[in-house]
């Protein structure tokens, strides 16, 4: 015969559990509703890796040559001025590890590609490669359905607000709430738009810049040297197996930024350039660090250009693009 206290007792605790659980959706759906909402008005303000994307889904069998780097390149190349299809999949804080996974992840789509460009600034082989924790991760991921993370991925992976709630919280108030200056993205997602800093604010006073702090890495690394320059080479083997061309590119800097370089990282910097081209063929260095062409008008701060200085760039990039095709 059943025991009645037992079988109370088991009624009790499945209406315990069924009362947690309903505590559980009440909290919990709410919450969910309202990342929910979040994550769909992070997607509706207007980025450039969303216009990328949309530039490569409809030009990407006409795409000739592919540029990647850090914000230096990113602000600095801007595609509208290179007579040959391309595209530019630099973005700010990348480094050649993330340079390199997107290439290889991103290949297969380009079937007319003959270029790469990559990047080499002055500190770029003494500055650690980019964690597995980068948090623009999901960007790759959501946006080019490239896989970063150095692991299998989920879902969730692609969805932006948890990968820096900081940074989209501040997009979401500024493009929604502030009234500040708006990007203005061309086709090639390159902002047309992007005046404002340090420069601006100091009237293009070059006399006034040249008294005013420097932001530059100067800490030397050998190891991480070691590490990067060995990857660097990697990177170079795998598109000269594939018939491709490489661009190596060093961008404009501002004088004080120039002067403010470490000797020492500068002098290996340029070492490992020389191996390459000694090493190497169809590998090709366009060094604009000291162009006496750009002017302070051309620069939003020490190291990063202006949209006027990146036409300028850019079509100093094209004519090399000729030049090296001829």
């Amino acid at each position: 015969m059943p025991d009645p206290k037992k079988n109370s007792s088991i009624f009790s605790f499945k209406k315990n559990q069924l009362r947690f659980l309903i505590l559980c959706c009440i909290f919990f759906i709410p919450v969910i509703i309202a990342y929910g909402i979040i994550e769909i008005a992070i997607n509706k303000v207007p980025n450039n890796f969303s216009i990328i994307k949309d530039y490569m889904d409809a030009e990407n069998s006409n795409i000739e040559t592919m540029v990647f780097g850090s914000s230096q390149i990113q602000v600095g190349i801007n595609p509208s001025f290179l007579g040959d299809p391309a595209i530019n999949f630099s973005s700010r804080g990348q480094h050649h590890n993330i340079d390199f996974t997107l290439l290889k992840g991103l290949i297969e789509r380009f079937p007319n590609l003959k270029t790469i460009v990559f990047e080499v600034s002055y500190g770029h082989f003494e500055l650690p490669h980019r964690s597995k924790y980068f948090w623009k991760n999901s960007i790759f991921l959501k946006y080019y359905h490239v896989n970063t993370f150095e692991r299998a991925v989920t879902p969730i992976d692609s969805l932006l607000f948890k990968s820096h709630p900081g940074k989209f919280s501040e997009m979401l108030v500024t493009h929604y709430l502030s009234d500040t200056i708006p990007d203005v993205y061309n086709k090639y997602g390159f902002d047309l738009n992007h005046y404002e800093g340090k420069f601006r604010k100091l009237n293009y006073d070059s006399a006034t810049i040249i008294t005013k702090p420097v932001q530059i890495y100067k800490r030397e690394d050998v190891k991480v040297l070691a590490h990067n320059s060995e990857y660097f080479y990697k990177m170079i083997e795998y598109c000269l197996e594939r018939n491709l061309k490489v661009i190596v590119l060093s961008p404009p800097t501002f004088s004080n930024y120039n002067q403010q370089r470490n000797p020492n990282v500068l002098r290996r910097r340029d070492s490992i350039l020389t191996y390459i081209e000694d090493t190497y063929e169809n590998v090709y260095f366009l060094n604009a660090e000291k162009d006496s062409d750009f002017i302070v008008e051309d620069f939003r701060n020490e190291n990063h250009l202006n949209p006027k200085g990146a036409e300028k760039l850019t079509k100093k990039l094209n004519s090399f693009l000729k030049k090296i095709g001829e």
